[in-house]
């Protein structure tokens, strides 16, 4: 009896030690990165928006965020369904380029209840619905009218007489618009040879640049016109094209001013039919997802960051090495 009990013993402590005992299930590993940004791009309008898309995306997964992505196609309304659906599925922060300034507190509201930061990409709204906004990454726009600005009171240093301008602004309502004709506006002040005689919206697309400009020739005679500030390069490219069917040459006698600095418009710079095109830097990318992390870490940050733009235009000499990645 006693080699049958120590025998009982000896048995029951194997199947403790080894394969005897219930197995512990392995906890299954993580098969996508655990921080979920939800992104909200305004549309695909042309290829500057394209590279801001693909600099976020590209930026969130050097940071190893999963990103729900959402194209707007132009529409508020698309943009606050899909900020919704990102509140919905608890995403861990929103980061969004709104179409328009106003129409946002609402949705806002119900994001902020719940807890999920809201960050700006490229575009601002407006002041009073700005506070239920955690941070943003701005694109310069009033430094870009700025900038535009100097240039043609450059090229104009010694001319005598009015110079008479036309303004094609992007959509209507956006705060670049808004940013960029502030800017281009105070550029010149004081100086009362600059007039501004006609202005019109293309939506920042090349078939909206070359309808606005055909319709505008129809009411003004552009013979008479000294300088067209396009406020995107494929509005822009859509002017040259309509300029091309008339005895005008742009770069010559009208002088064209653009802003992106896109590659087409470069090569546009470098043939002559553009005098001067600013840069819309669209990497916002990293700065987006360096934002995010001081923000998920509870980290101090700022309420706002804007990027650097350079200026290209027929005074540079360094134009031909130049290469853009949109």
């Amino acid at each position: 009896m006693k080699f049958v009990r120590t025998t009982g013993l000896l048995v029951l402590l194997l199947c403790l030690l080894g394969g005897c005992a219930p197995r512990q299930k392995a906890a299954p590993a993580k098969s996508a990165p655990s921080i979920v940004i939800g992104f909200s791009q305004l549309g695909q309008e042309s290829s500057w928006r394209q590279r801001n898309t693909d600099s976020v995306l590209t930026a969130a997964a050097d940071a190893r965020y999963r990103v729900l992505y959402r194209n707007g196609d132009s529409s508020q309304e698309q943009q606050i369904k899909q900020i919704r659906s990102f509140i919905i599925s608890r995403v861990d922060a929103i980061v969004f380029a709104p179409i328009v300034e106003t129409g946002w507190t609402a949705v806002l509201k119900e994001a902020r209840a719940a807890g999920i930061p809201v960050i700006l990409d490229d575009r601002n709204i407006a002041p009073a619905e700005r506070k239920y906004i955690t941070s943003a990454v701005f694109t310069d726009a009033v430094g870009e009218g700025q900038k535009a600005a100097a240039f043609v009171k450059k090229k104009f240093t010694n001319h005598q007489g009015p110079v008479r301008m036309v303004q094609i602004y992007g959509n209507k309502d956006s705060s670049v618009s808004v940013g960029r004709s502030r800017g281009f506006t105070e550029g010149l002040a004081g100086d009362g040879r600059f007039q501004t005689v006609a202005t019109e919206y293309g939506d920042f697309m090349i078939s909206k640049g070359e309808e606005v400009i055909r319709q505008l020739a129809q009411k003004v005679d552009l013979h008479t016109i000294d300088v067209i500030f396009s406020h995107n390069d494929d509005m822009t490219l859509g002017i040259l094209k309509y300029l091309k069917t008339t005895d005008i040459k742009p770069g010559k006698d009208i002088v064209i001013v653009s802003i992106d600095a896109t590659q087409e418009g470069i090569d546009a710079l470098r043939r002559g039919e553009i005098n001067a095109d600013i840069e819309c830097n669209p990497e916002t990318g990293p700065k987006l997802m360096n934002l995010i992390n001081l923000v998920l870490n509870q980290q101090s940050f700022a309420s706002s960051y804007y990027l650097e733009d350079q200026v290209f235009s027929e005074f540079d000499t360094h134009l031909a090495t130049v290469k853009r990645r949109y």
